[in-house]
């Protein structure tokens, strides 16, 4: 590819890939989690949920995510991920809270 060359990338094929990713995801999460619940290695509930969410954001607080020479782009990318996984685990929490293990 040239240097004149460039790529457009459709906006909302984009998002719907995400969006779908982010569903997938979850869904695999969800499963697992369950699965874990049934063999008897974890009691899911809304409290284990929050535990897990808590250990996820200290470890992405932890890591440099990205190496980039800047650190507010550095900062704006950890706060954008720790929301999206604030976003993620709360979906995840009311999916526990309204369809309880039976």
């Amino acid at each position: 590819m040239s240097d004149e060359e460039s790529v457009e990338l459709d906006a909302v094929a984009t998002v719907s890939r995400i969006t779908a990713l982010e569903m997938l995801v979850r869904q695999i999460m969800i499963v697992q989690l369950r699965i874990l619940d049934k063999m008897g290695e974890i009691k899911l509930d809304p409290d284990y949920v929050q535990t897990i969410h808590k250990a996820y954001a200290e470890k992405v607080d932890e890591s440099p995510i990205i190496e980039s020479a800047s650190p507010d782009v550095n900062y704006e990318f950890k706060m954008m991920v720790l929301h999206n996984l604030e976003r993620f685990f709360d979906d995840l929490e009311r999916h526990v809270k309204d369809n309880p293990a039976a």
